[in-house]
Formats: structure tokens, C-alpha cells, sequence
């Protein structure tokens, strides 16, 4: 994918604070049957916030806001028996899901969206709209989404069709509003 995968291990945050947090507040996370996808420190001014994003290993389903309710008051206790950012007075903690129209950077993100449409573009191409139908080692099968010929008629679908991950350049999920399979 042109759109890098996220590193893994040792090199996955940039960042020595965040990397820091990530090994305290993983174990929690874990804990509560979820991935810890992202820690992000930002500061405005005298204010710093500490974004947190977690998400399912595995499945379609999504995080509920109880969930997410659960592991803040989780990562803040844990904050509160260690003293995580000893050179911050205050900061913020957000924690959220990585949201449905983030960009799809890993194999684990095209599998948790089996069933969506996708906005897909690869390498020399103009982007497609197309159903993600499986992911497979190395590759995603999709069915391309036509639109229709004119307002009012059925939207036409292609055949399904192999991509390899090393083909998409950029991968991110389109809401629909209503969808029948």
C-alpha cells in the first residue's frame, strides 16, 4: 500500500512520550478486548491534549460509547497510579475509535470492513467505488460499483476483482446511509 502501514513494535511511535504511554496503557486495553490503534500527544498552547484511539482486533462490529466510557475511566486510573507526564501540569484525555472514514493502512482495517463500500485507488488509476467482498493474504476482492446511467436507474456492478495490497495507494470506507446486501 502507498499509503505506508503503520510500523509495528518499537518503531510504531514516533514519538518517546506516546511510546511511553502505549506500553503502560496496552495492557488495559487489551484487557477490555480491544487494539490500541493510535496515542497522540498535542499541545495549544498551555493546554496538551492526549488522544487515545482504540478499536476491535478483529470483526465488523464497532465500539460502543459504554466501551469507550470503560477505558478512558480505565487509562485515567492507571494515569492516576503512575505519573505519566510528570512535566505536564494538566492535560486532556480523549479516547475515540478511529472513525469510519479513516484511511485503511493495514490488512486488520480492510478485514474489520468486509461488507462496506470503499473509495479505492491504486497506482496509475483513477479511484473506484467498490464493495469489499474478502481479504485474503497480500489482496482484497472487491465488486466495483458503477453509477447509474442516468438518475432513477440501478447502480451496475462489476465482476468481482482482485487487489493486491501493494497496488492501493489509498483505501478509506464511504458512509451510506442505507444499504441492502
Amino acid at each position: 500500500m502507498a499509503t505506508a502501514p503503520r510500523p509495528t513494535g518499537e518503531q510504531r511511535f514516533k514519538d518517546p512520550r506516546a511510546a511511553k504511554i502505549a506500553e503502560l496503557i496496552t495492557p488495559t486495553i487489551t484487557a477490555h478486548g480491544l487494539y490500541l490503534e493510535d496515542v497522540e500527544l498535542s499541545a495549544t498552547g498551555p493546554s496538551t491534549t492526549l488522544k487515545v484511539s482504540v478499536d476491535l482486533l478483529s470483526g465488523t462490529e464497532q465500539v460502543d460509547l459504554d466501551t469507550v466510557a470503560e477505558i478512558s475511566q480505565a487509562i485515567s486510573a492507571r494515569f492516576d497510579e503512575e505519573d505519566v507526564l510528570p512535566e505536564l501540569e494538566s492535560y486532556d484525555l480523549e479516547v475515540s475509535t478511529p472513525g469510519a472514514t479513516r484511511p485503511l493502512t493495514e490488512p486488520r482495517h480492510f478485514e474489520r470492513n468486509v461488507g462496506r463500500l470503499l473509495e479505492i485507488t491504486q497506482a496509475g488509476h483513477s479511484p473506484i467505488l467498490a464493495r469489499l467482498q474478502a481479504v485474503q493474504e497480500g489482496s482484497i476482492t472487491v465488486i466495483e460499483q458503477k453509477p447509474a446511467p442516468k438518475k432513477g436507474m440501478p447502480v451496475k456492478h462489476g465482476d468481482p476483482m482482485e487487489i493486491g495490497f501493494a497496488a492501493i495507494t489509498h483505501a478509506r470506507v464511504q458512509v451510506e446511509f442505507s444499504h441492502t446486501q
